[in-house]
């Protein structure tokens, strides 16, 4: 049975010992890999609508170049995490957990069985689009000329 003041709407929920959600610094405690995506997201969405704001700019006024660049060298060096975790995902959901998950031995050694597949070309998928992504932005600073 639950207890009347926890039945209460205006009451908290479960409590989370790791701390409120909006303090990203509790993820460092247990996951880097967390703590480096959220931390990105977060430079990035108001960095996102400033770099609009810069993009409209230089289509109709012409601000100098240089800006441009610099804010989309920014931007795509703050997508880096993102795009290598999108990409980290798509290879454990591919793989059905294999790659990436924390499968125990017996359950996966059972997966391997049943769909006879190897997951090195998925475990080396991310690091290919990071490699690929990485590439793409030395030429862009490399090429690109405001």
């Amino acid at each position: 049975m639950i207890p009347a003041e926890s039945a209460r709407a205006d009451a908290p929920g479960p409590r989370d010992l790791r701390g409120p959600q909006r303090r990203i610094g509790r993820l460092l405690t247990f996951s880097l890999e967390a703590f480096v995506h959220v931390l990105a997201y977060r430079v990035m969405v108001p960095l996102t609508i400033v770099f609009g704001a810069v993009m409209l700019l230089s289509v109709f006024v012409g601000i100098p170049g240089v800006l441009l660049k610099v804010l989309t060298a920014v931007t795509w060096a703050l997508w880096t995490p993102q795009l290598f975790e999108v990409a980290k995902g798509l290879s454990l959901a591919w793989t059905r957990g294999m790659a990436f998950g924390k499968l125990n031995e017996e359950f996966a050694h059972l997966y391997r069985t049943r769909y006879g597949r190897s997951t090195a070309v998925f475990l080396a998928f991310p690091w290919v689009v990071l490699a690929l992504w990485i590439a793409g932005f030395a030429v862009l600073l490399a090429v690109w000329r405001p």
